[in-house]
């Protein structure tokens, strides 16, 4: 529809629309939300209001009275509403919401303000053209799963180690983050580690770890990190590496990056590891915070590094794990 011009704006605002609420319902179904995506509206109306007309609903939402009259029947007999006659005329009465629909907004609120999140940054974007910003919204929109983005925030994440079914996450969530920060710093390293995690980081005796949410099928990777030891290392003097540290966009502030980088810790203490370093650029402002709060130091290069976009180094003393003695 898009070589249609604005002759098609109707169509595209519809189907975006049509798409919105087919991904709304999902979520709700998913949470077992007791409401329909088209009812939210009114609900929040009302939630705000205590009680109305359908006519007053109507002028205050800009929407037709019989359309609000349609939606509202349905909603009474779903027990979210309750319809209360005007004792002084019984020509007159007014819609609130029952307890059964003050539940399930409560229910849903949390829902909604990660939903929020998810939206909000599909939607920060600038444009000087307005069809060329709807081209880019519909980009956002239809191009991915607003509920499973908005589920990703909502359930539990899992830290798991990299299985083959991780594989395609693992690069396309790396080289999106490149694609973003660093289109023209992309090294041919970096490629070839993340098409081959397994031969490149794993049988190299490192580990990659993925953050997850299960899911009956695949599961959903949000995050990733890798670890590999230094090969340099002396045997008394043990020293590693964190690598690939990425997080979805649609899931950060969620603390999954510090989990990731937590459980790389934990391992390479526990490993003997007497050092963990990494690389960072100085134009990334909140990994730098990430890692001072960690602990890591910048220090010089001890070698000069692989990646172009790498102005920054940094290592981190770890606290040795020593057997306990048993007496």
């Amino acid at each position: 529809m898009e070589q249609f011009g604005v002759l098609t704006l109707g169509s595209r605002l519809k189907r975006l629309s049509d798409h919105l609420f087919i991904q709304v319902q999902e979520i709700y179904s998913q949470c077992d939300i007791p409401i329909s995506a088209t009812y939210f509206p009114i609900l929040r109306l009302l939630q705000k209001t205590g009680s109305l007309s359908v006519m007053e609903i109507a002028d205050r939402l800009h929407l037709s009275h019989p359309a609000v009259s349609k939606q509202t029947t349905k909603m009474i007999k779903e027990a979210l509403l309750e319809k209360t006659v005007d004792e002084q005329d019984q020509r007159r009465s007014s819609l609130h919401l029952s307890e059964f629909g003050l539940n399930a907004m409560q229910r849903v609120e949390p829902v909604l303000q990660e939903m929020k999140v998810v939206l909000e940054k599909m939607t920060a974007f600038s444009s000087d053209n307005f069809m060329n910003g709807l081209s880019y919204l519909e980009s956002q929109v239809l191009g991915g799963s607003l509920a499973d983005k908005v589920l990703d925030r909502l359930e539990p994440i899992q830290i798991v180690s990299l299985e083959s079914q991780h594989d395609k996450a693992f690069y396309d969530l790396n080289m999106a983050w490149l694609e973003r920060y660093f289109p023209d710093q992309i090294a041919e390293k970096d490629r070839i580690v993340l098409s081959n995690p397994q031969e490149e980081v794993i049988e190299k005796g490192g580990v990659v770890w993925v953050a997850i949410r299960k899911r009956k099928s695949v599961d959903s990777v949000v995050g990733t990190i890798a670890f590999a030891p230094l090969n340099d290392s002396a045997l008394d003097n043990k020293r590693g590496e964190v690598f690939k540290l990425s997080v979805a966009e649609h899931a950060q502030g969620k603390g999954i990056a510090q989990r990731l980088l937590s459980t790389a810790i934990d391992f390479a203490t526990q490993g003997g590891f007497s050092v963990l370093s990494l690389e960072t650029a100085s134009c990334l402002k909140l990994a730098r915070r990430l890692y001072d709060k960690n602990g890591f130091v910048e220090k010089s290069f001890p070698n000069p590094s692989l990646y172009a976009r790498a102005d920054v180094y940094m290592e981190k003393s770890l606290i040795l794990k020593t057997p306990r003695d048993p007496s």
